[in-house]
């Protein structure tokens, strides 16, 4: 054995000659390991040293108040919050209710306007039928305008009368009537003149002859009719300028 060995082993055969300090040197554990009540007598003096300095406690306090005060709103911050959102609220309510009553107003005048257009689209559903009838009907009015020489030619006539009045009452009963036209005043919305002629019986513009009958289905106008107007005589026409101008003239 080496002379290292011989030391140590002088060493622990005379305990009685080690000390505390070489005891803790040889061995590593010191004496807070060996005595747990040494351990928790350094607990409660590190307590106690805290607790004795009271600035070191008002610091984590101050700390940790500023910590939750920058964690959590004050109260006046969220009575702020939800006041606006009530208001932003009520803003969209009102918006919405604006659109609901705009809406339903759109929605009963497209029920009314369509509800008229269905009405008058069945009401002339005809109008194609009817208007491609009446050159049928003026052909029936011009063969009985014909002379009627014979007795043959009488009974021809009026069994095509019978059947023009037939005729006339299925058209009448869908709606149609004609249009009156001889002894009026012209309607340009109603009457298409075709001639106007001098004619001092009666007043200018008056219809004094029917070439051509119009009619109307349900007051729209199928046809116009086409008619021979009255206009005022040369010199009247003259008369009247002569008076214009000299209107003018004084003016």
């Amino acid at each position: 054995m080496g002379k290292n060995e011989d030391t140590v082993l002088e060493s622990a055969a005379s305990p009685g000659d080690i000390t505390p300090g070489d005891a803790t040197e040889v061995t590593g554990i010191s004496a807070e390991d060996n005595d747990p009540e040494a351990g928790a007598d350094s607990e409660v003096e590190a307590d106690s040293e805290a607790a004795a300095d009271p600035e070191v406690e008002a610091d984590s306090v101050s700390a940790s108040d500023a910590e939750a005060a920058a964690g959590e709103p004050s109260d006046g911050a969220s009575v702020d919050a939800e006041e606006d959102e009530q208001a932003r609220l009520a803003e969209e309510v009102l918006l919405y209710k604006d659109r609901l009553v705009r809406l339903a107003a759109e929605f009963d005048n497209y029920k009314k306007r369509t509800g008229r257009e269905f009405t008058a689209l069945v009401k002339n559903a005809g109008e194609s039928l009817i208007t491609e009838l009446l050159p049928i009907l003026d052909n029936i009015e011009r063969a009985l305008q014909a002379p009627q020489t014979s007795e043959e030619t009488r009974s021809f006539a009026q069994g095509f009368e019978m059947i023009r009045q037939q005729f006339l009452e299925k058209l009448e009963k869908a709606g149609m009537k004609e249009i009156a036209a001889e002894g009026t005043p012209f309607d340009p919305t109603r009457h298409e003149a075709v001639m106007a002629v001098e004619n001092e019986e009666h007043p200018a513009e008056t219809v004094i002859n029917v070439v051509e009958k119009g009619y109307t289905l349900n007051e729209k106008v199928l046809r116009a009719a086409k008619v021979i107007v009255t206009r005022a005589p040369a010199q009247s026409q003259a008369k009247s300028a002569d008076q214009a101008d000299q209107a003018d003239q004084a003016d």
